[in-house]
């Protein structure tokens, strides 16, 4: 839907900015190169003669590394916002994403500590991006 204003003149589109041309591109990259890791080291896993010791361990380093990458692109991007406000409510996202994340693993720990679960929580950097996508929603709405 195309905006206009008072006079029914078209508003000029808003540029994305080239902070958010940068880390998309990043983004992209890293998730790329995370599909492409994770498919081929599960496919060596399973394979006839699957990978031991410390290759095991370099491919599984390997696989995580792309998700570290994405944090790095979601910190580089408070750092190379121009625009306060906007950096502004990309940090409260941080902050809501690393608040949920850790409050999981603090009760996850705890319920360990009372031996009501065996194992601890698993997927946290997905847990911490999920968390992230709906903080922007909620952040902006909020806002």
């Amino acid at each position: 839907m195309n905006q206009t204003d008072e006079r029914g003149q078209q508003a000029p589109k808003q540029a994305i900015p080239p902070s958010m041309k940068r880390y998309f591109w990043r983004i992209a990259i890293f998730m790329i190169a995370y599909m492409a890791i994770l498919i081929g080291g599960l496919s060596l896993k399973n394979s006839a003669n699957p990978p031991e010791g410390i290759f095991a361990y370099a491919l599984a380093i390997l696989t995580a590394l792309p998700i570290c990458g994405v944090f790095w692109a979601v910190f580089r991007l408070l750092v190379e916002m121009e625009d306060e406000y906007q950096r502004f409510l990309v940090a409260k996202q941080i902050m809501i994403a690393t608040a949920v994340t850790l409050c999981a693993a603090t009760i996850w720990q705890f319920l360990n500590v009372y031996d009501l679960a065996q194992e601890g929580p698993q997927w946290l950097g997905v847990l911490w991006l999920v968390m992230f996508g709906i903080a922007g929603g909620i952040v902006r709405w909020r806002a």
